[in-house]
């Protein structure tokens, strides 16, 4: 069995190979990279990996593939342990994951299914190997992997994800916490085909959409009981579903409307209590018929504003009063190397910068009057008086905004942006050109000690100029105030005053991994030096925090109480 020394190894190597494997899982924008030729050929014309057979320099992967279809579970892990053995060298590894990513899943998936089935499962163990098989089957598109001739579909991925889930779920104690939630299964057939693809649609700015669902289902404010609940989940991965070409908006809008009218339990309180996510710019509009079938419901989305693709759609998805703006969606790998290139104030050496496409696409809103606020930062860049850039590799990117004291948001196609995120954790000072993005946890975080929101009309000189007059040096410690201070109240704040509150504040924008990108032991896992109460603050107790107070589920509506022996009048009545 492999040492924890050697599982560390395994996965940092992993993460290296990932940053510059096209097949992997580190695109950025949503399982956008693209394989090189080889290994397209190779992906499209020999899945199953026949070209290994008799192969004296790898593993014979034909062979391997004859001896899982010939051979039972677990029986068949006498094939299997020697590979996955061979596969903790990091050439090994290397090379097997581009000779056949298939294998390579295929091995990984039936260990993690052995550790986990075993007489006394090995969690821990099991918990690492299927971070390494999450970080293979995530740039594998799920009809690639339901294509290739092996055992392991897609649908058997989920459902080891599952398995897994209920694993890492704690005993409750005492009293389950508050607020409770109930999360769909397979009530309705529409929930399975919407959530598939788990691996491949946690990865890019839009994870959150599984990872809440996941989530949920390993936290202790999972409920079976549907009348213990206080809100139903109704999980679905919508943006991942139309962009990576599951369905078009058509029928997903079908979908949606059927699986809407199959939920048992949406009816009582008009849907009041049921939670859908919506995690890209489009929000609920991927679900095109949403205001006729859930307009009641509560959404989870990072978006509160219009979205320039809809110019039909002139009324946001988004509703204060009822709905939970939520963080995009950063890696742990991404978290890590913002933090590790973010400069010290005095070694910056950019005023401010703006990575991202200043084109027409990204202007106002069609039925708005709003300004274009990437045209002003284009003519700004054009006198030479900030930095733009675009097309950047990533290291680039997150080397240039630790080198900047402050980073432009401003709005794009959406009034969201992850470059928020990203500027945090570079120790960035955002400067949000953005007016109606409603930030996520404003009810309990006091954004004007570590953001900055400009008006996207007054974006200029003046702007600069503005900002080149704050003061580096730290003048008044915010922290020693902040008791005797009213929650909005204006207060003289410096540039340092500004990034030590993004650090204090920044880590309840993150989603602590649960079954990807995790570390052997977390004393040992730079996630939690960079963020160490994330155990408390993070983005789904942020978001379980406002959910609490957002119960609108009434107790009486539907729902009817009398006397002992009240069912049977009504029966006989009735008859």
């Amino acid at each position: 069995m492999p040492t924890p020394d050697m599982l560390r190894l395994c996965i940092w190597a992993l993460c290296l190979l990932l940053a510059g494997m096209p097949l992997g899982a580190s695109g950025m924008d949503g399982q956008s990279n693209k394989p090189s030729e080889e290994e397209a050929e190779r992906v499209y014309n020999d899945p199953n990996c026949e070209r290994t057979h008799g192969t004296e320099e790898g593993v014979d992967w034909d062979e391997v593939r004859l001896e899982l279809f010939n051979t039972p579970f677990p029986q068949s892990m006498a094939t299997i342990g020697p590979v996955v053995q061979r596969l903790q060298r990091v050439a090994e590894l290397d090379r097997e994951a581009i000779m056949c990513p298939f294998g390579v899943i295929a091995v990984l998936f039936f260990f993690v299914k052995f550790l986990l089935e075993s007489a006394d499962p090995n969690v821990e163990m099991a918990r690492i190997y299927m971070s390494l098989l999450d970080a293979f089957s995530s740039g594998m598109h799920p009809h690639l992997l339901d294509a290739a001739d092996w055992l392991v579909k897609d649908a058997r991925v989920v459902s080891l994800r599952r398995v897994m889930l209920r694993h890492l779920r704690a005993p409750p104690e005492g009293l389950l916490p508050r607020p409770r939630v109930y999360v769909y299964s397979k009530e309705v057939p529409e929930v399975v085909a919407l959530t598939q693809g788990a691996s491949f649609c946690g990865k890019g700015q839009w994870g959150m959409e599984v990872h809440i669902h996941e989530w949920l289902l390993a936290s202790s404010h999972l409920v079976h009981d549907p009348e213990e609940a206080d809100f139903f989940l109704v999980p679905a991965y919508s943006i991942c579903m139309f962009e990576g070409g599951f369905f078009p908006l058509a029928q997903l809008d079908v979908m949606y409307t059927d699986m809407v009218r199959g939920l048992p339990y949406f009816k009582r309180n008009h849907g009041r209590d049921h939670i859908f996510t919506f995690g890209s710019g489009m929000s609920a509009n991927v679900f095109r018929s949403w205001q006729k079938e859930i307009p009641e419901a509560i959404f989870l989305t990072p978006e509160t504003w219009l979205f320039n693709d809809f110019p039909d759609r002139t009324e946001p998805c988004f509703n204060t009063w009822k709905d939970i703006a939520i963080p995009g969606y950063l890696h742990r790998h991404e978290i890590l190397s913002l933090a590790s290139q973010a400069r010290p104030l005095a070694s910056r050496e950019h005023l401010a910068v703006f990575l991202g496409r200043t084109d027409p696409s990204r202007g106002p809103h069609p039925a708005t009057d709003e300004a274009d606020v990437r045209g002003s930062i284009r003519r700004l860049h054009e006198q030479g008086k900030v930095f733009v850039a675009q097309n950047l590799s990533v290291p680039e990117m997150h080397a240039v905004m630790g080198n900047a004291k402050f980073c432009f948001v401003p709005k794009g196609k959406s009034a969201w942006s992850l470059r928020f995120y990203e500027a945090l954790f570079a120790n960035c000072v955002p400067v949000v050109l953005s007016d109606f993005w409603e930030l996520p946890f404003e009810d309990f975080l006091h954004l004007p000690s570590f953001v900055i929101k400009w008006p996207m009309s007054e974006v200029g000189d003046q702007l600069l100029s503005f900002l080149a007059a704050l003061p580096d040096q730290v003048l008044e410690d915010l922290g020693r105030y902040s008791s005797a201070l009213s929650h909005w109240m204006l207060v003289l704040l410096t540039v340092l005053d500004y990034m030590e509150s993004s650090r204090r504040n920044r880590c309840w924008y993150v989603y602590p991994p649960r079954l990807h990108e995790v570390d052997m032991e977390e004393r040992a896992d730079e996630l939690y030096r960079v963020c160490p109460n994330l155990h408390e603050e993070n983005a789904f107790t942020g978001i379980m925090r406002i959910l609490e107070r957002k119960q609108r589920a009434s107790r009486s509506m539907g729902r009817f109480f009398a006397p002992p022996g009240w069912e049977a009048a009504v029966t006989t009545a009735t008859d």
